[in-house]
């Protein structure tokens, strides 16, 4: 796992256009998710059901980097568009990258609100992992949410900005309420 992370860093690092500021979005949605399964593995004895949740950590850090994925093309391309001046590309690819930024942040908020779930059933001694699994993700649904409105050029009316809005509000009530309960 380190030398995944050490690989990711010092491609983030690099003088390389990608990956940036949506795959380390990704990344802290996935270590996020890897807490919730850490403290759902840890709970079995206290929480029968722990299974689930792992099942769905799991599913949701599979969707995390297929939209990575997606998110490093969509950016390539809509960079290429501008870069080029067509406005057919142009019209086609930057939107497409705000819909790979906006799946950012929805799994991110599906991940702050998977972490809420595992604190009410998980054995206490793990409420600080889910906390800031929840942390995490809303760092990434802000990631996503920013990504989008980078990739509108300046449309604050699109659809896809009033959701990442909303996904934002949903990742920071899961995080805030978490933090509460210490």
């Amino acid at each position: 796992m380190l030398a995944g992370v050490d690989h990711l860093l010092d491609r983030v690092r690099s003088d390389e256009r990608s990956p940036a500021a949506g795959s380390a979005g990704t990344a802290s949605a996935a270590l996020a998710a890897a807490l919730v399964m850490k403290a759902a593995r840890r709970s079995r004895a206290v929480w029968p059901e722990a299974g689930g949740a792992i099942a769905q950590a799991a599913a949701l850090e599979t969707r995390l980097w297929a939209a990575s994925d997606e998110l490093e093309r969509s950016y390539r391309r809509a960079v290429e568009a501008l870069e080029s001046g067509d406005q057919e590309d142009i019209g086609q690819f930057v939107p497409a990258a705000a819909d790979a930024s906006l799946e950012l942040a929805r799994i991110a908020a599906d991940v702050a609100e998977l972490a809420v779930d595992a604190a009410h059933h998980c054995d206490q001694a793990h409420h600080a992992d889910v906390t800031v699994a929840a942390i995490l993700a809303t760092a990434a649904a802000r990631t996503g949410a920013h990504l989008v409105a980078v990739n509108l050029l300046s449309r604050p009316d699109d659809f896809r900005s009033s959701e990442a809005r909303l996904l934002v509000e949903r990742s920071h009530a899961a995080a805030e309420m978490l933090a509460s309960e210490r």
